[in-house]
């Protein structure tokens, strides 16, 4: 699933639910910009997905279609299929790095991240009995994640942890050149193999494993770090 379809599926139940919406509500709910709304709007009625009903422009409302209903149906049960393979992946990808992270002997995790991602990556912490040793957050960060204070990254104490799980990125690729700037955190990081952290995942029918290339973190140097995240997976 693109993020183009997303915003469909995303768009399409917006509207199933509140019909009177007004464009600018449904961007914000959406997180597009406005005329891009409008756009998706107009493309789902040229479809036949919606209708709009009213004559006044500040009083219209976009009505979903019985076909509107049976595609809303479809992108989400896609939408479910999608994020459960994801999530299998995800859970995959971690267990065989953290337990390659253990046999060193090294235990002590900190989470980047307090998403979904962040819970997943919690729950195979837990399951190699390894140690949460932190959770950070690079801003807007809640009090507390998991039972744990969230901390800035800059209040870490290094000696104190192990490796690092980077289970979300809200400023995108410039944050993460950040991270791997920083000579006390670049050799400890495992990069989540997602949408945004490491470039687009192949599609879902390839084979099993070929989600990304080999975390650098636990084998090569900074600059091989740099080179391999900022390159999209074969």
């Amino acid at each position: 699933m693109n993020a183009s379809t997303y915003r469909d599926m995303h768009l399409l139940d917006e509207l199933a639910q509140t019909p009177g919406t007004t464009q600018r509500e449904l961007a914000k709910r959406i997180g597009v910009a406005l005329g891009l709304t409008n756009l998706m709007l107009r493309r789902l009625v040229k479809k036949g997905y919606i209708k709009i009903a009213g004559t006044k422009r500040n009083r219209l409302r976009y009505l979903v279609t019985p076909t509107g209903i049976a595609e809303k149906t479809r992108l989400t049960y896609e939408y479910i299929e999608y994020s459960l393979q994801l999530y299998n992946r995800v859970r995959r990808f971690l267990r065989e790095q953290l337990e390659q992270v253990a046999r060193t002997g090294h235990r002590r995790i900190v989470l980047y991240g307090t998403g979904e991602m962040a819970e997943i990556a919690f729950l195979t912490i837990n399951e190699l009995r390894l140690e949460l040793a932190g959770v950070v957050e690079c801003a807007s960060r809640p009090e507390r994640f998991l039972g744990s204070p969230v901390q800035a990254v800059g209040e870490l104490v290094p000696e104190r942890f192990d490796r690092m799980i980077v289970c979300s990125l809200r400023g995108g690729a410039s944050e993460l050149a950040e991270l791997l700037a920083r000579d006390e955190l670049a050799p400890r990081l495992i990069i989540l193999p997602l949408p945004g952290l490491l470039g687009a995942l192949p599609p879902l029918s390839a084979a099993a494993g070929a989600i990304a290339p080999p975390i650098p973190a636990l084998t090569a140097s900074r600059t091989e770090a740099v080179e391999a995240v900022s390159s999209p997976p074969a």
